[in-house]
């Protein structure tokens, strides 16, 4: 008998909750980012915000009204501890209060540890490119689980680990620009770019594992997991693929998940074949130490991509001998959206993590959707927001014929519970469920058609499978 299908709706810290200066906290780096002229596209102020961290008890009530079973929110490590190192017990308060909130009323907790938002005085000593950044993590880890792991379902230690590593540490050729874009030669001398990139990966994993570890050593039934892009590759039809969208793929999704439960426990021969000495290497010790470190398996999917032979302009096309090219399925946020509406794409990377037939690629781990959704279609009344519901009701319709098929696929997330801080966007781009009016001194929430929607697809679903 499986367990019940878990339905979540998702917001990360920095994204929603203002008060910069509240409860103590200290800057991040995304504090920083803000302050540069010209960062945000939509100029937007650094105080602008969904005052979420104010407005939390309402929150919930929104959260409540969609009939969710689960919850995912990230901790401001910049809040819980100051400058990164010092434990905050009035920051923690807050994140207490919100999940007290949340077990009130019935709704289970999904905590995502680290979602972009690097306390800036680590950044600043070298972000995740030295192994110094690994016990701080740790040590921040520690303090949120002894304060709330009484309310928490699942642990995910890091957002979409190949984006923060390739777009959040330094400056990158063809990714989004994340990052104050430090010295990265300061703290490693005369490498390339794709060696920084990967020395802040290997990094980043090593952290994930000592995490996994602590949190087993004080409870082994936790689970812990961690998120990456779900970005599934296509040759030009589409549908087909072939070596180079493997590859391709390999570059974005399995460069992350090898080491942690590919038998080898290693970077593997495709990426080996590519990056070659840019690889930092693991210790025997270390591949200990990752080997198996997944209890839930997350993905955040929006769109996937077409590619194909020869050596695109971003640095990760280069190094993997493949272009993205053109697609046509529906642009179904309007004409500017990057997101694009082919759940077929989610449903071939969940069943390629299995392996060709009669193959195990990877340990029949569960799978959580993490993220899904889609911007507000600038053409349509921003409350009738028909292009989410077909979006979001397509992909929903396909995961659940993908688990009736036999894929392990534990959930679905909806990203976002309300309009927000689209990072380098600023605000204009907005993939809520509720509105947000920025403008209105009580930044008022009004649910979008969507909403609605999201709560009688649930209520169906949930009755079909108890039947």
């Amino acid at each position: 008998m499986r367990d019940p299908f878990i339905w979540a709706v998702a917001t990360a810290a920095y994204q929603i909750e203002g008060g910069r200066e509240t409860d103590g906290r200290t800057p991040s780096m995304w504090d920083a980012i803000r302050e540069i002229p010209g960062r945000i596209k939509d100029g937007s102020s650094k105080e602008m915000s969904c005052e979420g961290r104010k407005k939390y008890k309402e929150d919930v009530k929104l959260i409540k009204s969609l009939g969710v079973t689960h919850y995912r929110f990230s901790i401001d490590w910049s809040r819980v501890m100051k400058n990164g190192k010092t434990r905050n017990p009035t920051g923690m308060e807050y994140y207490k209060d919100l999940c007290r909130e949340l077990r009130k009323e019935g709704i289970q907790c999904i905590v995502n540890l680290f979602h972009a938002d690097l306390p800036l005085d680590l950044y600043n000593e070298g972000s995740w490119l030295t192994e110094e950044i690994i016990p701080y993590f740790v040590q921040f880890a520690r303090y949120c689980y002894e304060e709330l792991h009484e309310f928490v379902s699942i642990w995910v230690t890091f957002n979409e680990i190949r984006m923060h590593a390739w777009a959040g540490v330094v400056k990158v050729e063809g990714e989004p620009f994340h990052s104050l874009d430090i010295d990265y030669k300061k703290f490693l001398g005369e490498v390339s770019v794709a060696r920084a990139v990967m020395v802040a990966s290997r990094n980043m994993l090593l952290a994930h594992a000592k995490v996994y570890r602590l949190f087993h050593e004080k409870n082994d039934a936790c689970r812990v997991g961690i998120i990456l892009g779900g970005h599934a590759c296509f040759d030009a039809d589409g549908e087909t693929v072939s070596s180079v969208s493997e590859r391709a793929t390999k570059s974005m999704v399995h460069l992350y998940l090898d080491p942690l439960l590919h038998p080898s426990n290693d970077w593997t021969g495709g990426v080996r074949e590519y990056l070659g000495e840019d690889l930092p290497p693991w210790s025997e010790e270390e591949k200990k130490l990752i080997k198996n470190t997944v209890d839930v398996m997350c993905f955040n999917y929006y769109r996937p991509h077409i590619v194909k032979e020869g050596k695109g302009p971003s640095l990760v096309e280069q190094i993997f001998n493949f272009t993205m090219v053109d697609d046509d399925w529906p642009k179904i946020g309007g004409d500017s959206s990057w997101v694009r509406l082919h759940p077929q794409g989610l449903i071939s990377l969940m069943e390629g993590l299995r392996g060709k037939e009669g193959e195990q690629k990877y340990p029949n781990v569960p799978i959580l959707i993490s993220e899904n959704g889609v911007n507000d279609d600038p053409s349509l009344n921003s409350l009738d927001d028909t292009n989410r519901i077909r979006y979001i009701g397509e992909h929903i319709d396909a995961i659940l014929e993908a688990r009736r098929r036999g894929v392990n696929v534990i959930g679905y997330t909806a990203w976002s519970l309300m309009d927000n801080l689209e990072w380098d966007d600023g605000f204009e781009v907005r993939f809520g469920l509720f509105q947000v009016n920025l403008e209105s001194e009580e930044k008022t929430r009004t649910p979008k058609r969507s909403a609605e929607w999201y709560k009688k697809k649930i209520e169906k679903e949930r009755r079909e499978e108890d039947q």
